[in-house]
């Protein structure tokens, strides 16, 4: 049995990994010479631009008015980019060989060729900036695409020379990050740049800072210290950023007693011990091993890229191929480089604990109250792969038909049929059972079958507990979690919030037969609208009708509408969706981005897809104006926003400009500067006021939820519990009563008038020179919350 003791050794532990992670990253980028990229970097970087800038702003005087100066005659390049930007340029770079053995000669030359790369990227047509961003290749090959740019133009070696000097003296003269010495060898003097005492010293502090500010949260072997009134608990030793709140507020812990519900609630979730699936390591181990492709996992090393057709001209057509999918899969490779490095580090913390026989996840909240486990990678929060990893420790055994039935509902789900009724998806189990419990046993004898799953790995997971089931019969302890999800849960929640019948039955806030599907409804309505619009010879219409729109392009849009997503949002969702599905269709050369008129086509249907949604879910839209007016009011007098959500927490809703600029560039990364304002002046953003407001609510709802169900569902006997926001897992021999309490949690909080609450709350805040401004609150509807208790398909 571990002790507080183990526990200390593995939050030491995490903290020795921390510290090796940035000691790795540190060396990795002086090694690179990107040091200007790192913590200390960034800080040294910004501190020198404002100095530079002015000089050489009046570098540039003198050089237009034709003044002498000491080769003034050569820095003509100063002239040729914003002086923003060359400031940026020059700090950048210096920056970068801090740890570096540089000559003053070298870090000039240096500079300039850099300064020339940037402006002449900053004189690149769109077409010209897009193929140079997409040319994966040498420093040597992007500066010989430069050359070919139309408006490229050289520098004389004077130039650079001068250029490049002028501005390394000017970084010493106005920062003192770096100096000039002097090294003697057998034939000559050479002028060596060093960093500076001073910026030794602090580069040496703030690695050593770094070190004990970066742990890697791992989970705890003991369960978690109770959060208390001062919402400390947790780790058994002080983490830094581990607070129970994310983005603390002080004033939080003067206005709680410790008995509030989300306090309550967070202890529960983080007491639920947790396993590793050993069964499931071992077989998500050997794919990842193997180099496969199943659902999320991708293959360990990248896809590999064709051998070249060396025996074909270069200009034939399938060298010309060749090129393009070598580039296409090399351009893939380099984007889901992060991704490769999430499925090693959750595979790597699998099995750190496969052996533990419980593991604790500690909980943490945003500021909305929203519940989050800490740990990062290995969760109950995470992808397809992160869930199938995880059971629960204490299993509860199945004794009847009704919770196996639990057990195959998940089983469906998983697979991709949550969209039929419940009997048709326990029958869909039942006529599968054979390959189910064939997969269960081997897996890769019957890959073709589990893998074309929705959720492949989790339905794996289900597979082998199916089979286990199978062979041991009624009375088996299942650890599986077995999972249902709120439908659309932001428009539940406005519909309940404004009693709105309307909106409430296409979300199953009222029992029926079949479960009511949201994004079906305006579906079939963008569809009438393409079929007229291609009968009146619209020749976008036509194209969307031949890509077979289904739900799955209507689903993440209309999911994000009740959280202020904008139209920028919708138009990559639909391009996405549209890049997908015309390379399923017709491969990659023929994909969407190569149509002509691609771009107008996706206006079009982002337009219509949004006016449809908007037109179902009217009443929320309004709401939403509502909320977005009183927010831009609150942020343009300056009035920070405040609410009590119905479990207890205090938000507080404030976005204040971070007082800062953006200096951007085109080859090297961007340089954001701090702008100091005047003590007591805060600049307020005033449309993120506005757009945050209605998300903030009913984030903040629908965490009061999940805080009043974990509550009901413990008091009910249910000791195996997980969230994510409106999705609840728990074993099949729970669910049923699990499933009780979300309904019933979900009645009760809407059972007084939460929508008069809230907005009373808002108003109030309001200053009385604007308060009559406020438009009048929208008038409830005749829904009766109650409904919910009974509805079937609420949680599904």
């Amino acid at each position: 049995m571990p002790t507080v003791e183990d526990q200390l050794q593995l939050e030491r532990e995490m903290y020795q990994l921390g510290a090796d992670r940035h000691k790795f990253m540190h060396a990795k980028r002086q090694e690179q010479k990107m040091e200007s990229l790192g913590h200390y970097g960034q800080a040294i970087t910004e501190i020198g631009i404002e100095p530079l800038v002015e000089k050489i702003k009046a570098a540039t005087e003198h050089i237009k008015a034709g003044k002498a100066g000491i080769n003034y005659s050569h820095l003509q390049p100063l002239l040729q980019l914003a002086p923003e930007k060359i400031a940026a340029v020059a700090m950048r770079t210096c920056v970068d060989q801090l740890s570096s053995t540089v000559s003053f000669n070298v870090l000039a030359n240096d500079l300039a060729d850099k300064l020339w790369i940037e402006t002449m990227l900053d004189r690149a047509t769109e077409r010209e900036m897009h193929y140079f961003l997409t040319i994966r290749g040498r420093r040597k090959r992007k500066k010989e695409d430069i050359f070919r740019m139309q408006n490229t133009t050289e520098w004389t070696g004077r130039e650079r020379v001068t250029t490049g000097s002028w501005l390394v003296l000017r970084v010493i003269e106005c920062t003192g990050i770096i100096r000039i010495e002097s090294e003697r060898t057998q034939s000559k003097t050479i002028n060596m740049i060093r960093p500076t005492d001073v910026v030794v010293a602090y580069i040496k502090d703030a690695i050593a800072a770094g070190q004990l500010l970066c742990p890697f949260s791992l989970p705890m072997i003991i369960p978690p210290r109770p959060w208390d009134k001062d919402l400390e608990g947790g780790y058994y030793s002080y983490v830094i950023n581990s607070q129970l709140i994310k983005d603390y507020v002080s004033e939080i812990a003067e206005q709680i007693t410790g008995d509030e519900p989300f306090i309550k609630a967070a202890n529960q979730q983080q007491s639920v011990p947790w396993q590793v699936n050993s069964w499931q390591l071992e077989h998500l181990q050997f794919a990842w091993d193997k180099g496969l492709e199943i659902g999320k996992l991708i293959p360990r090393e990248g896809w590999s890229i064709p051998p070249y057709p060396k025996h074909l001209e270069e200009t034939d057509p399938v060298v010309q191929k060749w090129r393009w999918e070598a580039r296409h899969i090399h351009e893939r490779n380099e984007k889901t480089i992060t991704k490769r490095v999430v499925i090693a580090k959750m595979i790597w913390v699998a099995n750190r604990f496969v052996e533990c026989e419980k593991i604790y996840f500690p909980m943490q909240l945003d500021f909305r109250g929203r519940y989050y486990y800490r740990p990062p990678f290995l969760n109950p929060q995470g992808n397809d792969i992160g869930r199938s990893l995880l059971q629960f420790a204490d299993g509860k055994p199945i004794s009847n038909e009704s919770e196996l039935n639990w057990l195959r509902v998940h089983g469906a789900n998983v697979f991709g049929h949550g969209k039929l009724n419940l009997q048709q998806r326990i029958d869909w189990v039942v006529q599968n059972e054979q390959q189910i419990d064939s997969c269960g046993q081997n897996p890769w004898v019957h890959l073709e079958f589990w893998a074309k799953a929705k959720d492949p790995w989790q339905f794996l997971a289900f597979c082998h507990a199916y089979q286990e089931f199978l062979k041991h019969g009624f009375g088996y302890v299942c650890q599986l979690p077995v999972v249902l999800d709120c439908t659309c849960s932001g428009i539940q929640h406005y519909s309940a919030l404004l009693r709105s019948e309307s909106m409430g039955k296409l979300v199953n806030l009222v029992d029926t037969d079949q479960p009511a599907d949201i994004y079906t409804t305006i579906l079939l309505k963008v569809l009438d609208r393409l079929r007229e619009d291609a009968q009146a010879g619209n020749q976008h219409a036509e194209s969307w009708l031949q890509l077979n729109i289904d739900r799955t392009l209507l689903k993440p849009i209309v999911m994000t509408v009740p959280y202020s997503a904008g139209r920028s949002s919708h138009i990559t969702q639909v391009q996405s969706w549209a890049y997908e599905r015309t390379t399923e269709l017709y491969g990659n050369t023929k994909s969407w981005r190569f149509k002509k008129g691609a771009l107008k086509a996706i206006h079009y249907l982002t337009t219509i897809v949004v006016r449809e949604t908007d037109q179902v879910i009217g009443p929320a839209k309004s709401a939403m104006q509502w909320f977005k007016f009183v927010g831009r009011l609150a942020g343009k007098s300056g009035t920070l926003l405040k609410w009590v959500t119905p479990s207890g927490l205090p938000v507080y809703h404030k976005y204040t400009d971070n007082a800062s600029e953006r200096i951007e560039l085109r080859y090297l990364t961007d340089v954001r500067i701090r702008v100091h304002a005047y003590i007591g002046e805060l600049s307020w953003r005033i449309s993120r006021m506005g757009t945050a407001l209605s998300p903030n609510v009913i984030h903040s709802l629908d965490a009061s939820h999940m805080a009043f169900t974990t509550i009901d569902a413990f008091a009910n006997g249910v000791t195996n519990l997980g969230g994510i926001h409106d999705c609840f897992a728990t074993t099949p021999a729970e669910m049923a009563t699990l499933r009780d309490s979300v309904r019933n949690s979900f009645s009760n909080l809407y059972s007084s008038n939460v929508y008069e609450n809230i907005t009373a709350q808002l108003v109030s805040q309001i200053p009385k020179e604007v308060a009559d401004k406020v438009p009048l609150r929208l008038p409830l509807g005749t829904l009766n919350t109650n409904s919910v208790r009974n509805s079937t398909y609420f949680i599904t």
